[in-house]
């Protein structure tokens, strides 16, 4: 579905995008154009909207989430004053829950990447330990966790005491609990190609929730983290009524990594998926009078795809995509990583010590729209493969634009009612190629060692009559801020 046609589709949540690409344009006339409505507000973006995700197999490794493990803590507080840690993903339907800790005392540091899709023939065990220490690692961040049970592989009883042992020990840091990861993909032991019906996955989950209900009353659910199939958001919606608190699906934009189809130029330029997953999935939510969460997600599904998912058009989609559930109104996104996988947003370990991925850089850039609120803007891209989104802070605007193109391009931003500062100022995503691993930049710095970034470009431009005109470099992103 062309993407200009998709405006329309999207006129009613106002979201302020637009892609298609043409050449450079030099004549002020031509430039394509944001026009903003600072006294109209879209959706306004959760202090937590923020969110990482974490196959539940890394908590078996104690000392990975860990007040005590000072290197990972500061890159999610880079990310976020506040924000969502998921833990679930296809290893958590291979985990079990031990009431007592290990004898050995040992605070494991290893790392689980995310699952490649082939499941596993291990067991994971968990136990208090790993969540005491887990909500250290979450008081240290200021984070919450939406945090998922075993619901195809475990038992009711199980889960109950799991999750008693997780709501006592993380109290209000507990965002909610999930049954089941993907369930929408559960097969049948007995018949691999046979998946689970609805129907069978909403009974089972009513008997987990009775059994969790039994131990914690009170305890936040969430569902039904499904993968693909997004009318099951709609249908738990409607059977959940009054039990939960927020309706989660998935979303990646691109897989098999096999497939060749799967490239960088898919990844920047398609959105019929999107249209038909999350739109489609917001679109239930409301409906039914509740709030959404992307909660696992990322550029290509089964671990990411090599020269794709590593690269830095990934942190080109995931600002951009970011921007794109806060406009529909959603309430987060969690980006699912781990370990050194392709696509993982943080990567490394305790030992090694850590390093921000393309993914990070763009979740990074993003950061004005937390806590921020959408303003209605118009896109005219003039066939740029470009996208422009419009926030306000605080009586600060900033406009986050992407410019997915080879050609450069100048974005000329106009407010229709209001008043711009005499200067606005400029930070840019950059690297040095689209397809570049390494050498990624915003604000003219990378992220540290140590988890820390500060910009070191102090870069300005006037703003003319109310009006802003923004260079754009060929596959790059810059956010203007102007009072």
């Amino acid at each position: 579905m062309p993407f200009l046609d998709r405006r329309r589709f999207l006129s009613h949540a106002a979201a302020a995008a637009a892609v298609t690409s043409t050449s450079r344009l030099w004549a002020a006339e031509a430039n394509p154009t944001l026009t903003i409505q600072p006294d109209k507000a879209v959706a306004h973006v959760p202090e937590d909207f923020t969110g990482l995700s974490y196959e539940s197999s890394q908590l078996t490794h104690t000392g990975f989430f860990s007040a005590a493990d000072s290197g990972l803590v500061p890159f999610f507080r880079t990310l976020g004053d506040s924000g969502v840690l998921r833990i679930g993903g296809n290893m958590s339907e291979f985990t079990r829950w031990s009431p007592t800790d290990p004898t050995d005392g040992a605070e494991d540091k290893g790392t689980e990447g995310p699952d490649a899709g082939k499941g596993s023939k291990r067991t994971f065990t968990l136990s208090p330990r790993s969540i005491q220490n887990l909500n250290g690692f979450l008081e240290a961040t200021n984070w919450k966790v939406l945090y998922g049970l075993n619901l195809a592989g475990g038992t009711a009883e199980s889960a109950a005491e799991e999750a008693a042992c997780v709501a006592s020990v993380c109290g209000p840091r507990l965002l909610a609990l999930q049954f089941g990861n993907e369930p929408d993909l559960f097969k049948h032991s007995d018949d691999p190609k046979d998946r689970w019906k609805y129907p069978e996955f909403i009974a089972k989950w009513k008997t987990f929730e009775k059994a969790v209900r039994a131990k914690v009353p009170d305890v936040q659910l969430a569902g039904p983290d499904a993968a693909f199939k997004e009318d099951w958001v709609g249908d738990f919606a409607a059977d959940t009524k009054g039990k939960v608190c927020l309706l989660t699906s998935h979303y990646y934009a691109e897989g098999p990594p096999t497939n060749p189809d799967m490239t960088i130029d898919r990844l920047l330029t398609d959105r019929t998926k999107f249209a038909a997953n999350v739109l489609s999935a917001v679109e239930m939510a409301k409906k039914a009078g509740m709030p959404y969460r992307m909660s696992e997600g990322n550029s290509c599904y089964n671990a990411g795809k090599k020269g794709v998912s590593d690269t830095f058009a990934a942190a080109l989609w995931a600002g951009d995509f970011m921007a794109q559930v806060a406009a529909l109104g959603g309430t987060g996104i969690n980006l699912h990583g781990g370990g050194n996988g392709l696509y993982t947003p943080i990567a490394g370990s305790p030992e090694n010590g850590f390093l921000a991925r393309p993914d990070y850089y763009g979740m990074l850039f993003v950061r004005p729209l937390i806590g921020a609120t959408m303003l209605q803007s118009e896109l005219n891209a003039q066939g740029m493969n470009l996208s422009a989104y419009a926030v306000q802070r605080e009586g600060k605007v900033t406009v986050l634009a992407f410019n997915k193109s080879a050609k450069e391009t100048t974005l000329k931003v106009q407010l229709q009612h209001g008043r711009m500062g005499k200067t606005a100022g400029i930070i840019r995503l950059t690297a040095p190629d689209i397809d570049a691993t390494s050498g990624v930049l915003l604000g003219g710095s990378a992220v540290a060692a140590d988890g820390s970034w500060k910009p070191v470009s102090d870069e300005t431009t006037a703003c003319n009559h109310d009006v802003l005109l923004l260079t754009l470099p060929a596959y790059s992103a810059a956010a203007a801020s102007f009072a």
